[in-house]
């Protein structure tokens, strides 16, 4: 019984070769080894044998009957799931021609006939060796990579929790003077990480806008997780200035213009001085984007102003789509959702991007208006 286990465990080499005399010399010389041999008496026949059982190295004859050894070599090699299997030619054509092209079509060594005993022990146990420390190596980097992967995500997770709590703060900040709602309710703003409808609607749109030829190379899903996070900063704004910039029909004034620039220039020196301590941070750029540009306008009336249309980055556009639709809905609570979406018609081209709304739109019932992102989000005085 301890005899049929070692045989199991020991290392299978194939030996393909059509001259019997030569497989049963083989065959014995790796018995002799502690190996397994399995013996194929054609490149087919050998072909079926691997299809049962991968072997950890093969023994290949060159001259076969249909297919030659170097042509079945190239087969070998050209398939992924053999091509790391090591193959030793053994053949009777000496010339340095024949062990070049050996060695070129993928094998690791080439062994003369007629061979000695010694040299095909010691060339097959060295190549074991090799293999065996290759898989081990290749083990080795896929645990590493496993681990690294695995701490990467940590870290990105720690560092979205600490955006997250960053953008509760501006929410509590403006919820501390709402406005509001029917009945003399207050409205909240739906802060946790779950609980932002904006952020929500910015991945949901981005996923969407994703199908569009005109936003296909800009959108990848790498853009969508992003912007979910970098958007919910947008909020940060509520230090600085009121919504009212975002949803205003008219252009701004020259003293809204000039309140608008303080505000973002504030937002992106604060976001900025995060990204100083935090540079390897993937969400913070994509947020700085966002504050820098929070107020343009697609009509070139916002601020900076001058600046309109796709001059606007598109993360920017997306967020102020899902903002507008949600600043809307928690601004005129008495306001009907097809007239909350009439006014985001009435402001594509002026405030908005045209064909972000046209989407936005088709997707509409699938986005989140404030007061209906969770049940919590209508609280009593």
């Amino acid at each position: 019984m301890e005899l049929h286990r070692k045989y199991e465990e020991s290392p299978q080499i194939l030996i393909v070769d059509d001259v019997d005399a030569n497989r049963m010399i083989l065959e014995s010389i790796i018995q002799e080894m502690g190996c397994r041999p399995v013996c194929a008496a054609s490149a087919n026949e050998a072909a079926k044998q691997i299809g049962e059982s991968l072997p950890q190295l093969i023994l290949l004859d060159v001259f076969m009957p249909e297919i030659d050894g170097y042509e079945f070599c190239e087969r070998l090699k050209k398939n992924p799931v053999t091509r790391d299997i090591p193959i030793i030619f053994i053949s009777a054509a000496d010339s340095s021609q024949d062990k070049v092209r050996g060695l070129k079509v993928g094998a690791v060594d080439y062994i003369t006939k007629p061979f000695e005993m010694a040299e095909v022990i010691m060339r097959v146990s060295n190549h074991l060796e090799l293999h065996k420390m290759r898989q081990e190596l290749e083990l080795s980097n896929r645990r590493l990579h496993s681990v690294i992967n695995s701490q990467a995500r940590r870290i990105e997770e720690e560092q979205k929790n600490i955006l997250y709590a960053l953008a509760a703060l501006a929410q509590e900040e403006s919820a501390s003077c709402p406005p509001q709602g029917s009945a003399g309710q207050k409205i909240s703003h739906g802060a946790g990480e779950g609980g932002d409808p904006v952020a929500y609607n910015c991945s949901l749109l981005a996923q969407s806008l994703q199908f569009s030829p005109d936003f296909t190379e800009e959108i990848s899903e790498r853009f969508i997780e992003t912007i979910e996070v970098a958007s919910r900063l947008r909020n940060l704004g509520n230090f600085f200035a009121p919504d009212t910039f975002c949803t205003s029909q008219a252009p701004l004034g020259q003293k809204e213009l000039l309140a608008a620039g303080r505000h973002a220039k504030q937002c992106v020196a604060f976001l900025e001085r995060m990204h100083a301590y935090a540079p390897n941070n993937p969400f913070l750029p994509m947020a700085i984007e966002i504050a820098g540009y929070r107020h343009a306008r697609w009509d070139g009336g916002g601020c900076p102003q001058g600046l309109g249309g796709k001059e606007i980055p598109l993360s920017a556009r997306i967020t102020a789509a899902a903002d507008f639709f949600c600043t809307l809905a928690r601004t005129c609570p008495d306001s009907s959702r097809k007239d909350v979406l009439r006014q985001m018609e009435q402001c594509s081209g002026v405030i908005l991007d045209p064909e972000i709304v046209n989407i936005f739109l088709k997707i509409e019932k699938q986005l989140k208006a404030t007061n209906e992102i969770n049940k919590t989000l209508l609280i009593d005085k």
